[in-house]
C-alpha cells in the first residue's frame, strides 16, 4: 500500500508542479518543520520563539506578496463554489459514490479519482500549502494558541476571507470560496502539527 502511494506521488508531482513549485515546497518545509524541530531538541526556548517569529514575519510578507501586493489591478469577479474542484478532479463514480468509497480505504478510492485540469489541481494544492506555515507557527508565537487547534484554524479562516475580500474589493483577482476552504484546511493541518510539537517543546 505504501509503495503504491509513493508511486502515485512520483507520477503526479512532476505533472502537477513545476520545478519552481517543488523548490518552494522544499524551502518552506525545511524552514517551517526541520529547523524548529531541531531547536526544540536543543531545548533553547528563547531561540525557538525568536526563530519562529522571524520565520513568521518572512512568511507573512511572502503571503501578502503572493496574494495581494504582487498582483496588478485588472478587475475581479466571483467564481462559483467548488469550481476549482470540478475542474481539477474527475470522479469516475461521482461525488457521492466516491465519498461512500472512503471507508473502504484511500487506496481503493483513489483509483477512481483522476486529474482533470492540471492548473486547477495545482491551485488547490498550492492554496492548501500556502496556509500550513500559519497554522504551524502560531502556537510557537502566541501562547494561548498552543492549546487550541480551533483558534489557530479560525485565524487562518479570517485571514483567508480578508484576503479574498481584498482581491475582490480592489480588483486584484478572483473571489473564490474554494481558496478560503483550501487555505483553512492548510491552516488546520499546520495547527495540528504546530500545537502537538509546541506542547512537547514546553514539556521539556
Amino acid at each position: 500500500m505504501i509503495n503504491d502511494l509513493i508511486d502515485k506521488i512520483r507520477y503526479y508531482v512532476p505533472i502537477l508542479f513545476s520545478e519552481e513549485d517543488r523548490l518552494i515546497f522544499l524551502v518552506v518545509m525545511t524552514m517551517i518543520v526541520i529547523l524548529p524541530m531541531l531547536l526544540c531538541i536543543l531545548r533553547r526556548k528563547p531561540l525557538v520563539r525568536g526563530t519562529a517569529l522571524l520565520i513568521f514575519a518572512v512568511y507573512v510578507i511572502g503571503n501578502l506578496s503572493f496574494t495581494l501586493l504582487g498582483r496588478g489591478g485588472g478587475g475581479s469577479s466571483k467564481l462559483p463554489a467548488f469550481d476549482n474542484y470540478r475542474q481539477a478532479f474527475s470522479l469516475d463514480l461521482g461525488f457521492r459514490e466516491t465519498l461512500r468509497m472512503l471507508p473502504e480505504g484511500l487506496r481503493e478510492t483513489m483509483q477512481y479519482v483522476h486529474i482533470g485540469s492540471r492548473n486547477a489541481a495545482r491551485e488547490v494544492f498550492l492554496n492548501i500549502l500556502l496556509y500550513i506555515p500559519m497554522g504551524y507557527l502560531l502556537p510557537f508565537i502566541i501562547k494561548p494558541m498552543r492549546y487550541s487547534i480551533v483558534a489557530c484554524t479560525a485565524v487562518g479562516l479570517m485571514c483567508s476571507a480578508a484576503t479574498e475580500y481584498a482581491q475582490l474589493r480592489y480588483g486584484l483577482g478572483y473571489f473564490q470560496l474554494d481558496d478560503i476552504m483550501n487555505n483553512t484546511l492548510g491552516c488546520l493541518i499546520g495547527a495540528v502539527l504546530g500545537c502537538t510539537l509546541s506542547r512537547l517543546w514546553r514539556t521539556k
